[in-house]
């Protein structure tokens, strides 16, 4: 006789693999993860203020800035989870600070890689090719950065992969703000986009405390 399917038990299932979590965490948890996130965000922001003689809201970003404020939100966020989650859930939060931070901080680099050829080859100093660098460096990144994270965190290949989820693809909206800001699109700096990266960096940090 076939048993029944269980819908909650499927339902959590898919929770978990999005979410990485394997249990849920308690609120008292998800705010000082949120507070510590917030924080390591926050102390990079005025430190590059204060450097820039700017207000915290008008900050200039370059590849510099933009890899301090994410290493520090992420730090933040998994600092906070490791001290007020279990102890066994450590080395899984820990893993998946080195995916954020990876997911974070590789596509930028690479593309700010790639526009530089665009820039040092009169051939390759057109529209076309800094669209290419730009669209190669933002996906080959997220590929790149996820092998990357596998490879450090499970060098013997042990366990199954940490696979990109849609949620992860959209939190590198961070990759494409950087980008943007990375090759100098007027429409980004008209917009003011770079002021949506530390609300995502933040994020970043949080769902590496929040990972169990």
């Amino acid at each position: 006789m076939i048993s029944p399917i269980n819908s909650s038990r499927i339902e959590y299932d898919i929770k978990t693999y999005r979410n990485h979590r394997k249990e849920p965490v308690d609120s008292s948890a998800k705010y000082k993860v949120a507070a510590g996130s917030a924080a390591g965000t926050i102390i990079p922001m005025l430190c590059f203020a204060k450097k820039q003689n700017k207000n915290i809201f008008k900050i200039k970003y370059s590849t510099k800035e933009m890899l301090l404020l994410s290493s520090g939100a992420i730090i933040g966020g998994l600092t906070a989870g490791m001290l007020t989650d279990k102890k066994e859930h450590r080395k899984q939060k820990m893993h998946e600070g080195v995916f954020q931070f990876l997911n974070a901080t590789v596509p930028t680099l690479l593309t700010a890689s790639l526009f530089s050829l665009t820039k040092t080859f009169k051939n390759l100093n057109n529209t076309p090719c800094k669209a290419l660098s730009a669209l190669t460096g933002l996906v080959g990144g997220m590929f790149l950065a996820s092998k990357l994270a596998n490879i450090i965190n499970d060098p013997y290949d042990k366990v199954p992969d940490r696979k990109l989820t849609l949620r992860d693809s959209i939190a590198n909206i961070d990759d494409a703000i950087g980008i943007l800001i990375v090759t100098k699109v007027p429409l980004a700096d008209r917009l003011q986009i770079e002021k949506a990266l530390p609300a995502v960096y933040g994020l970043c940090g949080y769902r590496a405390g929040m990972s169990n």
